[in-house]
């Protein structure tokens, strides 16, 4: 009897672990979207929203890096929900491969922020943070708020 015992618990152990391993690895990513990119373009024109392009290479460790880091922050991915369409180009890709010489993309990663017309509105190049991410939307949104502004207080009367 205590030889089925050690196995059982093993069995159990490693069960536990697995699953745990596996809740890990299920971080939430930012949607991007897999459809073709003129239908991208028609759900921008019907939602008024900014398209967002990362182009990306299978061989490009700051791409992987900023899908680990940048794409999981929970800030970004609600932020991206409300006010982005994401669409991922991947310089491996023959059908993307199009896209990225029409907008001249030479270095990875890049992300374009077009608006629904397919015009580029603004572009950052090299690892970016959430951050960074949603401060270069905002400024597209937003073209005039550079600087908070600041409630005017009168000088108080003598």
């Amino acid at each position: 009897m205590k030889f089925f015992k050690i196995p059982f618990l093993l069995f159990v152990f490693f069960c536990c672990f697995n699953l745990l391993a596996q809740q890990q690895n299920s971080k939430k990513i930012i949607d991007f979207r897999n459809e073709k990119f003129q239908s991208i373009i028609d759900s921008a024109k019907i939602k008024k929203k900014i398209i967002l392009i990362e182009c990306t290479a299978e061989w490009c460790l700051p791409c992987k890096q900023m899908e680990k880091y940048s794409f999981t922050d929970s800030v970004l991915i609600n932020y991206a929900k409300k006010n982005l369409i994401c669409k991922k180009w991947d310089a491996s890709s023959f059908d993307d491969y199009e896209w990225l010489t029409k907008y001249k993309v030479e270095h990875f990663p890049t992300l374009l922020f077009l608006s629904y017309d397919g015009r580029e509105l603004s572009r950052l190049t090299g690892f970016q943070t959430s951050k960074n991410i949603i401060e270069a939307s905002e400024k597209i949104y937003h073209p005039r708020k550079v600087f908070p502004i600041k409630k005017f207080t009168p000088l108080p009367k003598k």
